[in-house]
């Protein structure tokens, strides 16, 4: 569920600490929520990766992002949802074009990321896994055993997953490259590369559907002596929209709504738990942003 945002983006940076207006549910939050709430349509950016943010095989709009979305912006008297599926890589530089008017991707809270957009506080948690041949041929459990094997991964251009091979020192040329998250698989199956790396949930989810694949265990990657605990929110650029958002996501994580939806997408209850004991201030300060 994640890839870097392109360099050179926008001056907005996500507020540090707490939001100096709060909107209440269904009030204020600015002009950009006011004209979303007239309309009663919003526009999200997915990057068509499951279980994060999709299109089904109908064109219905699903995933843990966009369903935690639908009820938290129900309550803000927005009914419609309409997707923009662009690569993960051109979310960030489509919101801030304005091509869309937030992101439901599942994509993960980086110091990077908060740099370019604004995030709401994150509504999932989850580890990293690599998909190998059955047996794991290579030995792959970390970063660290990919140096040690030489075993060549293929990771999504610009996802945290390529920043943390880079970060702990994977060679380059043990590194593949790919746009599309099913081209890393595919390219795994045809023997271009020996493992794929990803979030745990995607890793799983395509080793199930794949002869020959199976996932190891998750696990979170240390840079630094800090551990990376990889959280996943939704990305805004109007801090008014974000803020009346966070306060009703607050109240849906309080009241078990986001974890009925978030499970239902193969997440466990620790790590939607784990995501609702925190807030996008504290997750940017443990990752040192």
């Amino acid at each position: 569920a994640d890839t870097t945002a392109a360099e050179g983006g926008a001056d907005t940076t996500a507020a540090e600490g707490g939001a100096e207006t709060t909107a209440a549910a269904g009030g204020g939050g600015g002009e950009v929520l006011s004209a979303l709430q007239e309309s009663g349509t919003v526009t999200v950016g997915i990057a068509n990766e499951v279980p994060y943010g999709f299109e089904d095989a109908e064109g219905n709009v699903t995933g843990e992002a966009p369903e935690v979305a639908k009820v938290v912006l129900a309550e803000l008297g927005i009914d419609n949802m309409e997707a923009s599926v662009v690569e993960f890589g051109a979310l960030i530089p489509g919101i801030q074009a304005d091509r869309f008017d937030m992101i439901a991707a599942g994509m993960f809270i980086t110091p990077e990321r908060a740099e370019q957009i604004i995030f709401s506080d994150p509504d999932y948690c989850v580890s990293e896994a690599f998909a190998v041949a059955e047996g794991n041929p290579n030995g792959l459990t970390d970063y660290q055993s990919v140096i040690d094997s030489g075993a060549n991964i293929a990771v999504m251009r610009g996802a945290v997953e390529d920043g943390y091979a880079v970060d702990i020192g994977v060679p380059d040329d043990q590194i593949t490259r790919f746009d599309d998250v099913n081209a890393q698989y595919d390219a795994m199956a045809a023997g271009r590369v020996d493992a794929v790396t990803g979030t745990r949930l995607t890793v799983e989810t395509q080793a199930e559907e794949r002869e020959g694949m199976e996932a190891t265990e998750g696990f979170f990657p240390v840079i630094d002596d800090v551990e990376q605990l990889g959280c996943g929110g939704f990305g805004f650029t109007d801090q008014g929209f974000r803020d009346a958002f966070n306060e009703v996501l607050h109240a849906k994580q309080e009241d078990g709504t986001v974890e009925e939806i978030v499970t239902g997408f193969g997440f466990t209850p620790e790590e939607v738990q784990a995501a609702a004991d925190t807030t996008v201030e504290e997750l940017l300060e443990q990752l040192g942003g």
